[in-house]
């Protein structure tokens, strides 16, 4: 059985490196073609998510309807219109997908951390890209499981694609059993951006905590 690595340098390293649209899918066997993925992100970084709604649309009928890529791309795109309730409905559908098609191999798996997450929000500003994302599992802090993460916030330099800043969710006994969102140096330092107590947060007010500890 493989390791499971749990080291906070490997996470750090992994949150660091240089971003690529193309990365969001658990499915090996996604037929949609970068040209069209890239497309869609094209509409996303103008903020035209309606063109990219009608994009990932027609890729969802024409190629997979259970492809976890272009269903993330879809609650990215009804959450940047603002249609929370139908940003919700995608997210439901996603963790139906994932619990039914890949759940089984990722555990088997160890929880592989380049697998454990998807996309949920685009927040879009003229020099920086914040990318949110949500654990299919709270993934844990550590071997013994003594807490966990729970969602996830990368900010991005728009013109180096280079990850700037990175910030977690976490609920364990560091954390008092509260759930508290961090910023993550790329030393692996945790500075408090602030403390939601017993209740998980909603995820779209954590974006905008995020993006005020950013000055956004």
């Amino acid at each position: 059985m493989k390791t499971f690595i749990f080291k906070r340098s490997l996470i750090i390293l992994g949150l660091f490196s240089a971003f690529s649209f193309l990365n969001l899918s658990l499915n090996a066997q996604d037929k949609t073609s970068a040209a069209n993925i890239e497309k869609i992100w094209e509409n996303i970084y103008s903020q035209d998510f309606i063109s990219a709604k009608k994009l990932v649309q027609k890729e969802l009928q024409s190629s997979n309807s259970e492809s976890l890529q272009l269903l993330s791309l879809m609650e990215i795109c009804l959450n940047g219109l603002e249609r929370y309730k139908q940003a919700d409905e995608s997210r439901k559908k996603i963790l139906n997908v994932w619990e039914k098609n890949h759940k089984k191999s990722y555990l088997e798996e160890n929880y592989p951390l380049n697998l454990a997450t998807w996309t949920r929000m685009a927040v879009v500003t003229p020099n920086i890209l914040v990318l949110g994302a949500e654990y299919y599992l709270p993934y844990p802090v550590n071997a013994k499981k003594e807490g966990f993460y729970y969602h996830k916030f990368t900010a991005y330099n728009r013109y180096s694609k280079h990850a700037i800043k990175f910030f977690k969710l976490e609920n364990s006994p560091k954390t008092e059993k509260e759930y508290r969102l961090f910023e993550i140096s790329e030393e692996g330092e945790a500075k408090l951006i602030k403390n939601y107590g017993n209740t998980l947060p909603d995820f779209r007010d954590e974006m905008k905590d995020v993006m005020k500890s950013l000055n956004l």
